[in-house]
């Protein structure tokens, strides 16, 4: 890092520019940085073309009316510089104007070496709160200027692992309603940034404490008003929704614990998240399904002979599901996963219902599930973890569901690990045979031989077109050949 600072101060022999903000907050925490936060009083704009040429990398702009923008390296350190001009006519007055007392620290860029002796402050109480990890406000009117800012303080908690203080709670509690006024963009990097946290299900509760979360999603409104009478927990909908989440995280974090024989495969399935935007993780998506799996019982609920029902909640929830994330301006990508798994949240249940699964129904949950089968697994184990406290259910009920899901899980990594199938049938043949034309029917066939063989029953050509023969019927007749 040393030889990036030296080839930026060597851009500003003209004019001082200053460290400031995560980047000044992490050096006097002993945090590593990934990025670096720079202001200047004048020419921003000019300086970051500088900066970027220098290092060959793209420039975006942040702000054009703040004058803010990121230079994206291609570093394996820090991933990011962002500059921006004074918020104010001097540094004082820009760390006055930034939205925590952690974040409102400097100091001259050419002073690197020795910062801690030319640090900077917004006030006599910075220290101390960095000190105390405590997230505090510059001042009463921070949340006004920047509403987001309320949510940036539980993210702020959560990835330093930081206590917000009881004025900026009170604060939040008070301003909770301006959070509409906030890009959707950043109120989603800033939600998920939360729920990609170790310790995010306490920090969603502080959130919904202090009303700013039913102020995010209308419907957590809807989910508290429901079933306060019927419902398994006392709190109603959204208590188990909540304890669903507290569950989730709860295995996620002890994957060894509760997935003994497979948590390697699982540890490497939960930090693969090379498919999902910018702060989304597979984890975090995980919890934001289990937050809303429940989310269209109030529209199913039915009191029926004693008991309330809740028929097709699985497809209205993922529907409000694929409109959250709509509205949060999410990619096709994030969305199609959360709402893949609250459509589906209801089959290792219905699967393992029995406590017995048979190799067959197995395989095609795998092939239904795919590559979300560890987390539909593990929002279903949530599911029923987050009714063991009250004791609806057996424990001895609950310990065999787990056990299935165990068993489900094991048997998916048997197969997903083992050496490729030996080649008996494929489609060509099955057109060939049974004079049959290209269409979606020959995939069907093709995957019921291809289960047959996995469960060990046939071993050849001929024993997969007898297979593919019994199925033929019902084939023809159902798609009209």
């Amino acid at each position: 890092m040393n030889k990036l600072i030296k080839k930026i101060n060597n851009l500003s022999k003209d004019f001082d520019i200053y460290a400031t903000g995560g980047f000044s907050r992490d050096l006097l925490l002993k945090r590593s940085p990934i990025d670096i936060d720079l202001a200047v009083s004048r020419n921003a704009l000019k300086y970051s073309k500088k900066i970027a040429d220098v290092f060959n990398s793209k420039l975006i702009t942040l702000n054009d009316t703040r004058k803010t923008y990121r230079i994206i390296l291609k570093d394996d350190v820090i991933t990011n510089i962002d500059i921006s001009l004074f918020n104010g006519k001097t540094i004082k007055q820009d760390l006055q104007n930034r939205d925590f007392t952690i974040n409102a620290t400097a100091f001259n860029l050419k002073n690197f070496k020795n910062f801690k002796k030319h640090i900077i402050l917004s006030d006599r109480n910075t220290l101390r709160d960095l000190k105390s990890k405590i997230v505090n406000t510059v001042s009463a009117e921070s949340f006004k200027t920047d509403p987001l800012r309320m949510l940036r303080a539980f993210r702020f908690a959560a990835e330093l692992n930081f206590k917000i203080s009881k004025k900026t709670f009170k604060q939040i509690i008070k301003n909770a309603k301006l959070i509409r006024q906030s890009a959707p963009e950043r109120i989603k990097n800033e939600f998920f940034r939360v729920l990609s946290v170790k310790n995010s299900a306490a920090l969603i509760k502080d959130m919904d404490d202090c009303g700013l979360l039913s102020e995010i999603f209308a419907e957590i409104k809807k989910m508290k008003k429901t079933c306060r009478k019927y419902y398994y927990h006392p709190g109603g909908l959204f208590q188990h929704s909540f304890e669903t989440v507290e569950s989730a995280e709860n295995i996620l974090n002890n994957l060894k614990k509760y997935f003994p024989e497979n948590y390697a495969d699982m540890q490497k399935h939960f930090d693969n998240n090379a498919t999902f935007s910018e702060n989304i993780t597979r984890e975090s998506l995980l919890k934001f399904a289990a937050l809303f799996h429940d989310s269209a019982k109030p529209e199913t609920a039915k009191f029926e002979n004693g008991k309330m029902h809740f028929l097709g909640h699985e497809e209205l929830g993922a529907g409000k599901v694929k409109e959250i994330m709509l509205s949060l301006k999410s990619s096709k990508n994030d969305i199609e996963t959360a709402v893949f798994l609250v459509s589906n949240h209801m089959r290792p249940s219905t699967l393992t219902r029995n406590n017995i699964v048979t190799k067959k129904a197995a395989l095609k949950f795998f092939r239904d599930i795919g590559d979300n089968t560890p987390d539909l697994l593990v929002l279903s184990m949530s599911d029923w973890h987050s009714y063991k406290k009250l004791k609806v259910f057996s424990s001895k009920g609950l310990k065999l569901q787990e056990k299935s899901v165990r068993e489900l899980l094991k048997y998916y990594y048997e197969l997903k690990n083992a050496e490729p199938l030996s080649k008996i049938i494929d489609g060509n043949i099955i057109m060939k045979k049974f004079n049959l034309k290209p269409g979606p029917w020959i995939g069907e066939l093709l995957n019921f031989a291809t289960e047959t063989q996995l469960e060990g029953t046939i071993f050849n050509t001929d024993e997969a077109l007898k297979i593919v023969f019994s199925k033929l019927t019902h084939i023809k007749k159902k798609y009209k050949l």
